[in-house]
């Protein structure tokens, strides 16, 4: 081979060492631009997720400060004052501990379990004041709550509305609330009497349910099960949170 065919085959195998230089350089470029594009995506999507999550708990918290439950509460501590006084200041503490809960505390993504479980309890006390049936509720905690965590209020809008559709307050354990904790899960089982013949207020496909429903779907996707049944006279409600 003369000069001339070498110095094209040495220069054919420059331009392909450099085209081949030049694809893998693209290639690396193409990934990093596609991870960086997928990157920006997650960001925005985990951002809107976040607010969107929020509205919902400001919905949600917004829809518990009721008008009607404070002020049936003052005017059954009221009444109370008149015949045990102390009694009467230790309610308002309570609702005083409820009001700051639902007002501060529901602001974190996660919360200790004791601190729900507190308030589901002083949350019981408060509704038991309007009835002398010491059997109207049933509430019990099963398992080491320990130092778990969990979002604030996904077992608080359940149990009152337990409450709010209960009508009869003379039925025995008319409301059965239970908090079982496990290793790997908590479980919610919530259930509440009504009268059948009542209009049909308590409906499982309702917009409540529907709203509570998308915020575990956003907290804990994949990682719940929630089941609602409602019979001829039990409303039920079994709520899983695994992990």
């Amino acid at each position: 081979m003369d000069d001339a065919g070498k110095h094209g085959r040495s220069t054919a195998v420059s331009v392909m060492a450099v085209m081949t230089i030049i694809g893998i350089i693209s290639g690396v470029v193409a990934l990093v631009i596609k991870g960086f594009v997928t990157w920006v995506a997650e960001i925005k999507l985990k951002k809107a997720l976040q607010e969107k999550n929020h509205e919902m708990e400001m919905a949600l918290i917004k829809s518990k400060l009721d008008p009607h439950l404070l002020f049936n509460t003052i005017n059954n501590i009221d009444a109370l004052i008149i015949k045990d006084a102390v009694e009467a200041s230790n309610y308002l503490n309570k609702l005083s501990d409820i009001m700051r809960f639902m007002l501060y505390e529901t602001m974190a993504d996660q919360i200790l379990l004791s601190q729900e479980i507190e308030y589901i309890e002083k949350y019981i006390a408060l509704q038991k004041i309007r009835t002398a049936n010491v059997n109207y509720v049933h509430f019990d905690v099963i398992g080491v709550i320990g130092n778990r965590f969990i979002a604030p209020m996904v077992f608080i809008p359940f149990i009152e509305n337990a409450f709010k559709h209960t009508a009869n307050k003379k039925l025995e354990n008319a409301i059965a609330i239970n908090i079982l904790i496990k290793h790997d899960s908590i479980q919610l089982i919530c259930e509440n009497k009504f009268d059948s013949r009542l209009p049909d207020r308590q409906n499982p496909g309702g917009l409540g349910n529907e709203l509570i429903q998308k915020r575990l779907n956003l907290i804990y996707p994949g990682k719940h099960i929630l089941e609602v049944h409602k019979g001829n006279e039990l409303y039920s409600v079994n709520l899983t949170i695994n992990g």
